[in-house]
């Protein structure tokens, strides 16, 4: 039996990159970038209007005002989408519209509302002496040509696409997804819809892995149920050679009814450790056979599920590029005293609550490895590490946070 921080550097040590593909931007969203991206020209490409008014030379406005207008004569209009017009003189003006390409010549835009109509159609009075570049957008504002705006590793949000959009890209390069066998194994679990007979139950496991993994970057593959009978569990495993990462919940242990780890053995996998020294989740296995890896879980949902946050979600991100793999860690005081395993690292559901300066953890109810709703309430894994029996009230303790992610590793 080995410790967390040992199985978690197992784990990762065995993970590959993933390739790398072009998708289009309307497919990109959430998919992890593969390469920086550098941008080919300034953004906007050219100085342009952030008002709707007039595009001026701010020499003509000094000490222009409600009580002393400036009177100019409207040369034109400016609209977004025209090209630049002839030179603005002295003494003129033109009428330019929001986005509009700003004029040779003017060097300065004032609003709409700081003028009024002259006498005649052809003159504005300006009251207002607006500053060198007011209101205008410089070329290259938001993005200069040369620069680094997208580094690889990131996941890609609609932010991220606009940018990309702006740049005229109409595809990027991304790392491609891993595909995630979900093998659930068990005589006594059903599938949603069917009636429960004595001893049978749902099976929760293969919804909530499905579901962990697309937030882990990955593409689930659910398998049917898998019965435990050693031809079964073997052809279950054999079909799932095809994707990337194979998940099987229960059959892990060492009851009359639990295959997985001999039919592991029998296909040829090289099993890289079982059992860690952790409390839920201890009878795990981890095998591979070349880039391929096998997670033998627990089948007692939050038992799997925690696995599944502390091994198999840093390793679908470490496979994607990610920098941010590791669950984030963070301090907590107890708010009441918890019973915990001595001679194990128990990682001890807990709900989170500020009080002034101080984060409280409360431990969201029973700890049981079969209490889902523990698990559904929680924010964090307050650690119990080995050597302590209690996580007693008013102490600190480290946590890893269930729903954030770090570059640090929370156990070096």
């Amino acid at each position: 039996m080995i410790s967390i921080p040992e199985a978690l550097a197992t784990v990762l040590g065995a993970v590959r990159l993933r390739p790398a593909e072009q998708v289009g931007l309307s497919d990109a969203l959430g998919r992890v970038l593969a390469a920086d991206v550098m941008v080919p020209f300034d953004v906007p490409p050219f100085a342009n209007s952030q008002m709707d008014g007039f595009a001026v030379r701010t020499a003509d406005l000094a000490g222009a005002s409600a009580s002393a207008p400036r009177r100019l004569r409207v040369r034109g209009a400016l609209a977004a989408g025209s090209s630049t017009a002839e030179p603005v003189g002295a003494g003129e003006a033109l009428r330019i519209m929001t986005g509009a390409p700003i004029p040779p010549g003017s060097d300065a835009v004032v609003r709409l509302e700081d003028t009024r109509p002259g006498p005649d159609s052809a003159t504005v009075e300006v009251l207002h002496a607006p500053a060198v570049d007011e209101f205008i957008r410089p070329a290259g504002e938001d993005l200069r040509k040369g620069e680094r705006v997208l580094e690889s590793g990131r996941i890609l949000g609609p932010a991220d696409l606009g940018l990309l959009a702006s740049m005229g890209r109409p595809s990027v390069e991304v790392r491609v997804a891993p595909r995630v066998a979900i093998l659930s194994t068990g005589d006594e679990i059903m599938p949603l819809g069917s009636p429960l007979g004595p001893g049978q139950i749902y099976n929760s496991n293969a919804y909530a892995l499905a579901a962990a993994v697309r937030m882990a970057g990955g593409v689930p593959v659910v398998a049917p149920i898998v019965r435990d009978r050693p031809s079964l569990v073997r052809e279950a495993f054999l079909g799932a050679a095809e994707s990337d990462v194979v998940l099987s919940t229960g059959g892990v242990s060492v009851g009359d009814h639990d295959h997985v780890r001999p039919i592991m053995a029998e296909i040829g996998l090289e099993q890289r450790f079982w059992r860690v020294a952790q409390k839920p989740g201890k009878p795990i296995a981890f095998a591979q056979a070349g880039a391929r890896l096998y997670f033998g879980l627990p089948g007692n949902p939050v038992s799997s599920l925690v696995c599944f946050f502390l091994y198999v979600a840093p390793a679908l991100r470490r496979s994607l590029g990610r920098r941010d793999v590791f669950p984030a860690r963070t301090e907590v005081t107890m708010a009441t005293t918890v019973a915990t395993a001595r001679d194990l690292t128990e990682l001890v559901r807990c709900r989170l609550r500020r009080d002034g300066e101080v984060t409280m953890a409360e431990p969201t109810g029973t700890q049981s490895s079969g209490a889902l709703r523990s698990l559904a309430l929680a924010d964090a894994l307050v650690l119990s590490l080995p050597g302590v029996d209690r996580l007693r009230e008013g102490e600190r303790y480290p946590a890893l946070l269930l729903d954030a992610t770090a570059e640090a590793d929370p156990f070096a």
